[in-house]
């Protein structure tokens, strides 16, 4: 195995003999342990093997019996708005009482709020079913029971040891009584399952096919953009998902990819299309926008989708002017790198975190000044556990909460000073000198060598996300014709060469100038199909670059 450092500082790792094998022999021993058998609705769990799940369809049973008001409470990212949709739109079509209500990003913060209870209340509603939020809401549901409003908790982020017992019903594969299979499911996954217990109940056999197939595609959206592994009912999603994504039942989904997508579809769609937009609208202004996009079927869906659009171009550009600021701002020798703005928009410092630890590969906390306190959106490698760094500090905190690598807390001013000192002085005396990004190369090829056949042979395996991830080519001695940026936004670039492939470096903006005056690359890429204008061809998207 050869090692080589890329213009990103990753380790670049290849094997020169892999030009004698053929891709399939390389992607079979990669894949070992991953089904890429065909898969149907029947291969997925029992929802009821999810411990409280009877619980949960008898008190919605029950709603509907009693002609009950029911409100879905969500996050105010994808994750929250597919599950809401996916619910709202069962409870509809069973006739039952249903409405949905969020947090504002910025106001309100992340979870349940006593004074939300208090206006739920207020308004005559009697259960609540949240998703994607609740597991640590323990005070709130037992509130909440104090004014006979009972909450359904469909959930699937770290469980605390103080669960919500008081809860009608605790859906999360990862508490540690719950027995259920599958421990990755998204938040949208955990109300799929829900979906399809209450369906079980009230459809026939053929009905219940139907109708959870027709909603497999919300699901399967936030399980790709949450970035959950790919694997078991994962997989099954999102497989099924991909076959059906042009006859989606929402008119908005359908409208957002229309002419957009060709038959070589895979996971990262979500990626470049889907996710971004509907992310765009909880982040620069309301997810009620998202919402209505994929739960409006009527005439005024255009006026939703072009908002959503102008939103996300917003998004775009505030994004880029962030992560140009934040790289002249923060001290890159830091162990954990802090950047902290007045002006940074709460929608997109998570995205900015992100930039920042892919960029160093070091953990990141990216901060707003708001008022009193300070906001803040954490990320982190996989060898860097924020749970636990945090949990060190959560007597500090106003409110926090996380995954393993994505983490966000509220500050007062008044502490920040002696959280942020003591924090990098842990972090700093840890030695991460032994960490390094790493990029294992599938196959080391020419640029003539790609074509056709090899995206036949690749396609066999998908879809490719976490946990079997796309293959990667190395193309040695690479002589671009030319460097440009590509459109209007000078964030991405594209590589012209005599071969006529469309090769794109997405975020590659800040290496514009090295690149330009070195002629002899290597370039790290995966390949797609492209069907522009009805022309088939190949696209090679950039992931690094050897210099």
């Amino acid at each position: 195995m050869q090692r080589k450092t890329s213009i990103k500082n990753t380790d670049i790792i290849f094997d020169e003999t892999s030009r004698n094998c053929s891709l399939t022999e390389i992607l079979t021993k990669r894949f070992e342990g991953v089904s890429i058998l065909e898969k149907t609705l029947d291969d997925l769990y029992d929802p009821y093997l999810m411990k409280d799940m009877d619980r949960a369809v008898e008190r919605i049973h029950r709603a509907k019996e009693h002609d009950e008001k029911v409100v879905v409470f969500w996050d105010y990212d994808v994750d929250g708005v597919t599950s809401t949709s996916l619910l709202v739109h069962l409870f509809s079509k069973l006739g039952m009482k249903v409405s949905y209500r969020l947090p504002h990003r910025v106001h309100d913060g992340y979870g349940l709020k006593k004074y939300f209870v208090d206006e739920l209340a207020g308004l005559g509603v009697t259960l609540i079913v949240t998703v994607d939020c609740g597991s640590r809401d323990r005070e709130i549901v037992t509130y909440a029971k104090e004014l006979w409003v009972d909450i359904i908790v469909t959930d699937h982020h770290h469980v605390p040891e103080d669960m919500p017992d008081d809860a009608q019903a605790f859906l999360n594969p990862n508490r540690p009584d719950c027995s259920y299979p599958d421990k990755c499911l998204s938040g949208a996954g955990v109300a799929y399952k829900l979906v399809m217990a209450v369906a079980k109940k009230y459809f026939s056999y053929q009905e219940y096919l139907k109708y959870i197939e027709e909603s497999i595609d919300i699901a399967a959206i936030w399980t790709v953009a949450d970035c959950m592994l790919l694997t078991g009912e994962n997989r099954i999603i999102v497989t099924l998902w991909l076959r059906q994504l042009k006859k989606s039942r929402s008119n908005g989904i359908r409208q957002m990819i229309e002419d957009k997508i060709n038959d070589d579809l895979d996971a990262d769609i979500f990626w470049f299309l889907i996710g971004p937009r509907l992310n765009a609208a909880g982040r620069m202004d309301t997810p009620y926008k998202a919402v209505n996009l994929i739960l409006n079927n009527s005439e005024t869906v255009h006026d939703t989708l072009r908002d959503i659009e102008n939103l996300n171009t917003l998004r775009k550009s505030k994004t880029l002017y962030h992560t140009e600021s934040a790289l002249e701002n923060i001290n890159p020798e830091d162990n954990i790198i802090f950047y902290h703005s007045s002006d940074i928009e709460h929608g997109i410092i998570g995205i900015v975190a992100g930039r920042l630890t892919e960029k160093y590969f070091k953990p990141s906390i990216v901060l707003i000044d708001e008022w009193e306190k300070y906001v803040a959106s954490c990320r982190s490698p996989d060898y860097f556990s924020l749970i636990e760094i945090l949990d060190t500090y959560q007597e500090m905190f106003i409110a926090y909460g996380w995954h393993r690598n994505a983490a966000g807390f509220s500050i007062s001013k008044e502490k920040f000073p002696e959280f942020q000192k003591k924090i990098l002085a842990d972090v700093n005396a840890q030695d991460f000198s032994e960490y390094k990004k790493e990029l294992v190369i599938d196959k080391c090829v020419r640029l003539d060598e790609i074509w056709f056949r090899l995206l036949e042979e690749q396609n066999v395996f998908k879809p490719f996300w976490m946990g079997n991830t796309k293959p990667l080519y190395l193309i040695e001695d690479f002589s671009p014709e030319k460097i440009a940026f590509l459109w209007k936004w000078r964030e991405h670039l594209k590589f012209e060469n005599r071969y006529g492939f469309k090769i794109f470096g997405f975020s590659l903006w800040e290496y514009y100038e090295i690149l330009r005056k070195n002629w002899a690359l290597g370039l790290v890429v995966d390949i797609a199909e492209d069907n522009f204008w009805g022309q088939r061809g190949i696209m090679l998207k950039v992931i690094d670059i050897i210099v």
